[in-house]
């Protein structure tokens, strides 16, 4: 069986920690990246199938690192993880080629749903339109 590999950040750590606890839980492997840098040097590796990103209310929210996904990591799906009223923000990070988003809070299987369908998704999209997807369409790291 394939196991799901996640990177998880959010601008609000402990609630990153807290997603990546519980979709470990369900079977996927977490890592937790606490600061934008940490999340672009994992990025990187290309060890991830999926990377989850939100961003709290209140500090900037750092939408560069989503550039950087889709740059580093091509093949990988990514999903926001979107706050109520922010939508302006779901459209901004749509435009920046996301794979979808889920809406905070939610239940836990529809998340690990979602991570998977979008992992598979990912799984068997043909390489020349993954490498060219870039317009619409647990351990911790510190």
């Amino acid at each position: 069986m394939w196991m799901t590999s996640v990177l998880v950040f959010d601008t609000d750590t402990s609630f990153a920690r807290h997603v990546a606890e519980l979709l470990g839980g369900g079977g996927s492997a977490c890592v937790v990246a606490a600061e934008p840098d940490d999340a672009r040097r994992l990025l990187a590796t290309g060890g991830f199938s999926v990377f989850l990103f939100g961003c709290a209310e209140g500090p900037p929210c750092p939408l560069g690192l989503l550039d950087s996904a889709r740059r580093l990591a091509p093949h990988m799906g990514v999903i926001l993880m979107v706050r109520p009223a922010q939508v302006r923000l779901s459209i901004q990070c749509m435009k920046r080629g996301i794979d979808d988003d889920i809406l905070i809070p939610f239940d836990m299987d529809s998340m690990l749903r979602k991570v998977a369908s979008v992992a598979q998704r990912r799984r068997l999209a043909p390489s020349s339109l993954v490498a060219g997807h870039g317009a619409p369409d647990s351990r911790d790291a510190s």
